[in-house]
């Protein structure tokens, strides 16, 4: 059964898709196609009404017009296409009117027909070029059958022939119009439309952007005063062992949450250049992870977070090795910023039906559905932990483009005060 999305395929097919060739070389192509049929059917139609040597005509038009589609659609030759279809076309009219009959005949409709093809295909530093040309040689071809008519004789048998001629010729021109002009408004809105979607996607880059300029703005001017400041005043001021101890805690906090957003914007940066490389391999995941849950074990203990590990033995995933401990360690990161005193985390994991579901859990302050549906995005807003920890910002964008990349899916449930969870499913291997 023809669908109109074949129908479309197969139009695309033949007049050159927009990725590979330029607007007014698939109208060339268009023109090309009608001209081809309209000769096609002209020589058989001429045959009829007895128009012989018109025929013989236009048998070496086709030719021509095969010529100039292969050469613009096949060897990318459009400029030189156009101008010889336009040079041959003013030739073949000349002929035409003076073998049909000249102002008596459909001649002139054809020859406007024609004149509207150009202007359609031809640069637009060329149009007044190509209408001085077909003024000129409409002029010089009624001049002279006016000063010689029996050089330009009615061939039409009678006039029902004359009629018919008329008739066929303007169905022909009328179709052809119309397809052009529906192919040019078609273009036209795709190419808005195009536009319209880069113009979005700019607006989104531009806004990353200046994410991503705020958060090295804000985030690392922070560490580094703190830094500067405990070593002036480790100059200036006697410090007792409890104080230095004190700056000591605060400062490797700066330090670790500094080194957290330092690896997740390296990493984002790398996804956005395109150079990311995805190693899919059967991990196991409890194997994988265990050293990542180890050391965030001893972050966790600062704020008296138990983490719980419950994935079983032998639970296997398609994953890159690297990603995924990325990705499993800015969940519990996340998880320990929004976690009280005293709180607990949990990591487990199910098989399911050709995936297995891992889940991240804690019971934290929870996150209000507004912002579950900018959580993943650089649109969201970098908010504080329970202890005052600063937001990383990349941490959950990197999650889910590294999961995507692996073929998974993330996402999240939460109540208010009760806290989050947050689910990977990666395939089984």
């Amino acid at each position: 059964m023809i669908t109109k999305d074949r129908i479309r395929s197969n139009w695309t097919a033949l007049t050159g898709s927009p990725e590979t060739h330029t607007l007014e070389a698939r109208i060339f192509h268009i023109t090309c196609i009608f001209t081809i049929i309209l000769f096609s059917c002209s020589i058989f139609f001429n045959y009829y009404i007895g128009l012989y040597e018109l025929c013989l005509l236009l048998v070496p038009s086709v030719f021509a017009a095969c010529g100039l589609y292969y050469l613009s659609k096949f060897k990318y030759q459009h400029s030189l296409a156009v101008f010889i279809f336009c040079v041959l076309g003013n030739i073949v009219f000349v002929i035409f009117y003076l073998n049909n009959s000249g102002i008596n005949g459909p001649s002139l409709v054809i020859y406007m027909l024609f004149f509207f093809l150009v202007m359609s295909i031809v640069p637009v530093s060329q149009r007044f070029l190509w209408v001085v040309v077909n003024i000129i040689v409409a002029i010089l071809l009624i001049t002279y059958q006016y000063h010689y008519p029996e050089a330009v004789p009615l061939k039409h048998r009678d006039g029902f022939a004359r009629s018919l001629d008329f008739a066929y010729v303007y169905f022909f021109t009328l179709l052809i119009v119309y397809f052009i002009i529906t192919s040019i408004i078609n273009s036209h809105n795709r190419e808005k439309t195009l536009a319209e979607n880069r113009a979005e996607l700019l607006e989104l880059s531009n806004q990353s952007k200046n994410k991503l300029f705020s958060i090295l703005a804000h985030d690392l001017r922070s560490p580094l005063n703190s830094i500067q400041n405990f070593l002036e005043l480790s100059l200036e001021e006697h410090l007792d062992e409890a104080e230095k101890k004190m700056i000591h805690s605060s400062l490797l906090r700066e330090t670790r949450y500094t080194r957290q957003m330092l690896i997740n914007l390296l990493s984002w940066s790398k996804t956005q250049m395109d150079g990311v490389m995805v190693r899919l391999a059967s991990l196991d995941l409890l194997e994988t992870l265990e050293h990542t849950i180890l050391l965030q074990t001893s972050l966790a203990g600062e704020k008296a977070i138990v983490i719980s590990n419950h994935i079983p033995k032998g639970t296997k995933v398609m994953a890159d090795h690297d990603m995924l401990e990325l990705v499993i360690r800015n969940l519990i990161n996340n998880a320990i910023k929004f976690t009280p005193f005293g709180g607990s985390i949990s990591l487990s994991a199910e098989e399911e039906e050709g995936e297995c579901r891992i889940s991240v859990k804690d019971n934290g302050v929870g996150i209000t559905k507004s912002n579950e549906q900018s959580i993943f995005s650089l649109q969201s807003e970098s908010t504080y932990g329970t202890n005052n920890e600063k937001g990383v910002g990349l941490g959950l964008v990197l999650c889910k483009e590294f999961i995507l990349l692996q073929r998974g899916r993330i996402w999240l449930e939460s109540e208010i005060g009760m806290g989050t969870t947050f689910f990977i499913s990666l395939q089984k291997a």
